[in-house]
């Protein structure tokens, strides 16, 4: 019996803080709105100069062509520059065969439904690669702190279930919150793409994600 009647208080002495610890997560989709490619040229000759020369004869006839598209200069910039050199091995020796020059662009584009059209332009005039298209949203920040607000939301919820199931009080208030990931995601394959078909182009939406920890005091 005098167990009983001390033990709240041996409690209370270890819970000086009462906290609930939760997270909370928020999704936000939205259709893309900008499209990025990322494509050029790749040249090889056994002379570095004439890959180089050949490269950037390729290189300025797309831009050029961009250029005429009404694509900004300034959405149009080098995103990879090499010359490097090409082995091969014979009889067991490493001998050396020529260069390889690449040259990748990023291009931006507004206007989804130009972004068939823009590939196709590049690849006529010498883009021999395409590394990939990403379709993002040129407002980034405000979809996530959309998604931000719904993972403060979704952490309350919780906390405020985990109180009642408690019987006990909750100050809304949180004393302590850290914010955790952050996601694009697409919620389709953007658009396979073979050089030969490149008309068709399918941007799908993307997920936004913000990701939250937080702590409540009850009493």
């Amino acid at each position: 019996m005098e167990y009983s009647n001390t033990y709240p208080y041996m409690a209370k002495a270890k819970c000086k803080r009462r906290i609930i610890k939760v997270n909370g997560r928020g999704i936000v989709e939205a259709a893309p709105d900008l499209a990025v490619i990322h494509g050029g040229a790749v040249t090889e000759d056994v002379n570095a100069q004439n890959a180089q020369n050949q490269n950037d004869v390729i290189i300025s006839n797309i831009i050029s062509a961009l250029l005429s598209m009404n694509i900004a200069r300034e959405d149009i910039k080098t995103e990879t520059y090499t010359i490097l050199p090409i082995y091969d091995f014979e009889e067991g020796k490493q001998v050396l065969k020529g260069y390889r020059a690449t040259h990748i662009l990023e291009v931006k584009v507004y206007n989804l439904d130009d972004v068939g059209e823009i590939l196709n332009t590049m690849t006529e005039n010498g883009a021999n690669q395409i590394n990939n298209i990403e379709f993002t949203l040129k407002e980034s920040a405000r979809y996530y702190n959309r998604a931000l607000r719904l993972a403060v939301a979704d952490a309350e919820a919780k906390a405020k279930t985990i109180a009642g199931a408690l019987g006990a009080a909750l100050v809304l208030m949180p004393c302590n919150v850290v914010e955790q990931t952050t996601s694009f995601t697409p919620l389709a394959e953007q658009g396979a793409m073979k050089l030969a078909a490149l008309d068709v182009v399918m941007p799908g939406r993307i997920e936004i994600t913000a990701m939250i920890d937080a702590e409540f005091l009850y009493y």
